[in-house]
């Protein structure tokens, strides 16, 4: 199991609250995320990598390659 933390913004992209995941990969933790917070926008990450931007009511956009590491 890897450690996520889920962090939810505001409008001004700030950040709200935290919510710490366990999950087998970021597929799944993708999925745990976008159900902690169907309705809030929200960056997932992964220690210093940024695993995803959840948008709310929209589709999960993964990061990948050099953004995930300059995120």
């Amino acid at each position: 199991m890897a450690e996520y933390k889920l962090y939810c913004l505001d409008r001004s992209g700030r950040i709200t609250r935290r919510h710490e995941l366990l999950a087998e990969n970021d597929d799944d933790a993708i999925a745990a995320g976008r159900k902690v917070a169907p309705s809030v926008d929200c960056e997932l990450w992964s220690g210093a990598r940024k695993v995803a931007l959840l948008p709310a009511g929209a589709d999960p956009i993964p990061v990948t390659g050099a953004q995930a590491k300059s995120a």
